[in-house]
């Protein structure tokens, strides 16, 4: 398989996992196992297409931006299975919350760096403050994260076609 077909693939899998986010982020009507399949698909989806845009601008984005995709690719891998807590902690939480904050390094690598366009580090940075100050408003927290998982999501959209635009290398 060419370099050129690995990226679009992984476009492709960062929009459909980006709109089946924003998707999820509304009442769907799906039974817990319907609504557990749904996530995982999701997460598998962000998680191939994280790993072709961190490739495309691993050049660009530095130490930091290797850092923020490790947490995110490992944050990403914890929040994929079943909502248990195995070890007295909800791992989908604290996955969620370190993926919020990777994804937040990776967007400062990204504007730091001068990477185009602008758009998705926006996104995740509006999701991390939906999911983050929002959610400490009284009576908010519902609205919050069904807010940060709209914009988490429209972020990997909006990543997702910049890498299908990625001019081709010879």
């Amino acid at each position: 398989m060419k370099t050129e077909q690995l990226y679009r693939a992984a476009a492709a899998a960062a929009i459909l996992g980006g709109a089946a986010r924003i998707a999820a982020a509304f009442p769907l009507g799906l039974a817990l196992p319907e609504a557990e399949a749904l996530y995982a698909v999701i997460d598998m989806l962000l998680l191939a297409g994280l790993i072709g845009l961190y490739l495309d601008r691993a050049h660009a984005l530095g130490f930091l931006g290797l850092a923020a995709f490790a947490l995110a690719f490992a944050s990403l891998s914890l929040i994929g299975g079943p909502d248990a807590d195995p070890w007295g902690f909800s791992t989908y939480r604290e996955g969620a919350t370190a993926l919020a904050i990777a994804m937040a390094g990776l967007s400062i690598a990204w504007i730091s760096r001068g990477q185009k366009p602008i758009w998705p580090p926006l996104l995740w940075f509006a999701s991390l403050a939906a999911g983050g100050a929002l959610t400490q408003a009284p009576g908010l927290e519902p609205l919050a994260l069904h807010l940060a998982g709209v914009l988490f999501g429209a972020g990997f959209v909006a990543a997702g076609a910049a890498l299908l635009r990625r001019p081709a290398t010879t």
